[in-house]
């Protein structure tokens, strides 16, 4: 039987950090898995990094965890170190970005979403680029699992051609579930719930990885 290979990108509900997170329980149940998501990322990125790793290896399944809107990750240069640094939340880099998110505390910030953010486009961006995600991995004989970490209000008619898991928002389902402890919006999910989401993505993708042992 072959065994899984798995491509992983999200947001900080799926990143490795130190939050406990699906991925982690993945990990220490022996997924083969490559996890290529970050902090308070973008959906941009989230999906660029499917996209860069998915067109150089092949794997059997990838898991695509998209975040919310209005995210900014901009790559960390010499005139904007200091503008991340101060920032209040968003003060770290992963991998040469600065995942600033939706903080508007600098002025800069402020001015982006007051004179150049365009929700429409940041829509279609992401569409089209799923619709790519959709493409290559039926090219590739690859199982694509997609699933909403918070409510995304799509608005433009062609997201109904993204094969999105169910209904489901993990974030929604966190809220509703008998783990939520009335933490901030935006904050990585309890570990018991992570535990839960684990092995609801694992039944879904008939990964059969030896969940069992953890305990919700």
């Amino acid at each position: 039987m072959l065994l899984s290979n798995i491509l992983i990108s999200g947001c900080g509900i799926t990143f490795q950090g130190k939050d406990p997170t699906w991925a982690k329980v993945f990990r220490l149940a022996g997924a083969q898995m490559k996890d290529v998501s970050g902090p308070a990322i973008s959906n941009d990125l989230i999906v660029n990094t499917l996209l860069e790793e998915l067109y150089q290896n092949d794997y059997t399944h990838v898991i695509c965890q998209l975040t919310n809107w209005k995210k900014l990750d901009v790559e960390v240069n010499e005139y904007n170190i200091d503008v991340m640094k101060t920032d209040s939340s968003r003060n770290f880099s992963h991998k040469g970005y600065w995942p600033s998110s939706t903080s508007d505390e600098h002025e800069s910030k402020q001015m982006y979403y007051k004179y150049l953010y365009s929700p429409l486009m940041e829509e279609q961006n992401t569409i089209f680029k799923l619709l790519l995600l959709q493409k290559l991995c039926q090219e590739k004989d690859t199982e694509l699992m997609i699933i909403q970490g918070y409510e995304l209000n799509w608005t433009n008619e062609l997201h109904k051609q993204i094969k999105l898991f169910e209904d489901f928002v993990i974030y929604d389902d966190y809220v509703s579930s008998e783990f939520y402890d009335g933490h901030k919006y935006g904050l990585v999910p309890h570990k018991g719930y992570m535990i839960y989401l684990a092995k609801k993505i694992n039944t879904h993708l008939k990964l059969n990885l030896p969940l069992e042992k953890f305990d919700a």
